[in-house]
């Protein structure tokens, strides 16, 4: 009997041949991935298969990472099911397994693995994974190619009901009417089950499917409607059931199927005569012992290809060793170089930013002292001109007025900053500063971790919203404004935006804010600036904590 399961779908093989051809070289050092697979796929089109074999284990020891290991490790478990080596087949496919880390291919290695099974006449295990192949992600033709598949395995272990009940919902389930070919397998299994339980459905089916073959031209696929019709007729009619094996027969001679004339020769022989039954037994004795013998053949072929590509694999992996070692050797010597000098550059910056620091305190107190000249200038004018004229009088407030906001925002920019306990509330009232009666500025900060903030980063912060408020105060003309500190993992994240009129030219605005921005960038941070006539202004910045 030769029933007929799908193989599924990511790879089509050709399959049913024991050919032994050795077209391989040794080219192994000078090919890479690549290369192996697509001369291991050359080879495996032309049923070259212990050469196929060969590149697909080069193939497997050059990849780069699981998901390449697994697809060749998947082609060979192929070869070797078409070679009979199940026993190898099941250790080449869970190596497979254990490598695959891609879904689209664990499908197929369970499929591999109840091809496996099958073959090893254990069916419920064989059922067991095919029914793992079976899940939401598949199209409805696949679904229905598990389906007969585990349907196989139900006739195999003489469990017909199970394998009607389940095809004769494939045979009428639309995904498979499209093609006629896979349709043609479910209606010939489904005849040969119905045939097993002597059921007046078996002929119909099993002579629609072989019709359906034969309009195909498909020989291989027709050798098996052939069989199950010369098993069919070996007690009501042997002269046309010894005709149906023959034709099995011929067409396994055409696609060279040895598994497929042993099949045919055993059906031949008990439907035939006693002059014909002696020659038929010789024929299948020598056919079996040449496949046989191949086979073996193959396996220790594979066996050897296998051996010498781990002797291989531990020479690679020696060199690899040795070279690891003396790339790390580089590594460690790189890095404790970056190290040393990441060291010397952060000692440096601080350094550099402390002394920032205290210039700009001495500044503040330097400038905030030499405004004494204007004030005495504004004296000056006080004293020498008319003060009932007003326009002198308004020039004189100008003045004072200048040199008092002069000296306020000079000193306010320059003064210390106290970076203890008293940080945050310091710079909430800072912000609350700039309400107004016509401005609202509203404050967000409880997420910032200022207890774990370096004593410069708060610095730049008091500063930066410093400048940024000014430059609102004098340029924006908004009603609203809102600011966010917060701290996130390893960074702190800022944001200020308002409502006012914006801008079109934002070089100048970036010219205008430039200590702004280059405080953030001496702290490894970034600044960006997003604005718009009447669409406000917007800033962001973000610092490495």
């Amino acid at each position: 009997m030769i029933l007929k399961r799908f193989l599924f779908p990511i790879f089509i093989l050709l399959i049913f041949s024991c050919k032994k051809n050795s077209d391989y070289d040794t080219d192994f050092n000078s090919i890479n991935y690549d290369e192996a697979i697509k001369k291991a796929s050359e080879y495996l089109e032309n049923q070259k298969y212990d050469s196929a074999f060969y590149y697909f284990e080069k193939a497997n020891i050059l990849a780069s990472d699981k998901k390449q290991k697994a697809y060749a490790l998947m082609l060979m478990a192929d070869i070797q099911i078409i070679n009979s080596d199940y026993t190898g087949a099941e250790t080449t496919i869970t190596q497979a397994y254990e490598n695959c880390d891609n879904p689209e291919y664990l499908t197929y290695i369970y499929n591999t693995f109840g091809r496996i099974y099958q073959e090893l006449n254990d069916y419920n295990e064989s059922i067991v994974y095919y029914k793992k192949c079976y899940n939401d992600t598949l199209s409805s033709s696949n679904k229905a190619i598990i389906k007969n598949n585990i349907s196989v395995n139900y006739i195999e272990n003489k469990d017909y009901k199970k394998a009607i009940q389940l095809l004769k919902t494939i045979a009428e389930d639309d995904s498979l009417q499209y093609n006629k070919a896979q349709h043609a397998r479910v209606l010939d299994n489904l005849g040969y089950a119905y045939f097993k339980i002597n059921h007046d459905k078996a002929f119909p089916l099993l002579n629609e499917a072989n019709n359906l073959r034969n309009s195909l031209l498909e020989v291989n696929e027709s050798i098996s409607s052939q069989i199950h019709l010369s098993e069919y007729f070996q007690k009501t009619n042997p002269k046309l059931a010894y005709q149906y094996a023959q034709k099995a027969f011929n067409a396994a001679q055409i696609v060279n199927s040895p598994d497929d004339k042993l099949e045919a020769l055993k059906f031949m022989i008990e439907a035939s005569d006693s002059n014909q039954t002696k020659e038929l037994a010789l024929q299948q004795i020598h056919l079996s012992d040449s496949i046989t013998k191949a086979r073996q053949i193959a396996k220790n072929q594979f066996a050897k290809i296998k051996f010498d590509s781990k002797k291989a694999t531990k020479e690679l992996e020696r060199q690899k060793q040795l070279k690891e070692y003396f790339i790390l050797g580089i590594v460690l010597l790189i890095g404790l170089a970056i190290f040393i000098y990441y060291r010397i550059k952060i000692s440096n910056r601080k350094k550099i930013e402390e002394t920032a620091y205290r210039t700009e305190t001495r500044i503040a107190k330097k400038l905030h002292d030499e405004l004494a000249n204007d004030v005495h200038n504004a004296i000056a004018f006080a004293e020498t001109q008319n003060l009932e004229n007003p326009l002198n009088k308004e020039a004189l407030l100008e003045n004072l007025d200048t040199i008092y906001c002069r000296t306020r925002n000079i000193s306010a920019a320059n003064r210390d900053i106290d970076t203890g306990e008293n940080y945050l509330e310091k710079l909430k009232a800072l912000m609350a500063s700039y309400n107004a009666d016509d401005r609202n500025v509203i404050v967000n900060v409880d997420g910032f971790q200022h207890q774990k903030t370096s004593k410069e980063i708060k610095v730049a912060i008091h500063r930066v919203f410093q400048e940024l408020l000014v430059n609102m105060k004098k340029h924006s003309q908004c009603t609203l404004v809102g600011i966010s500190i917060k701290t996130d993992k390893n960074r702190i994240e800022a944001t200020y935006s308002d409502n006012g009129i914006g801008t079109s030219n934002l070089l100048n605005l970036k010219n205008g804010l430039q200590n702004a921005e280059n405080r953030i960038h001496s702290l490894k941070g970034s600044i960006t600036f997003d604005t718009e006539p009447n669409k406000g202004f917007k800033v962001k910045i973000t610092i490495p904590n």
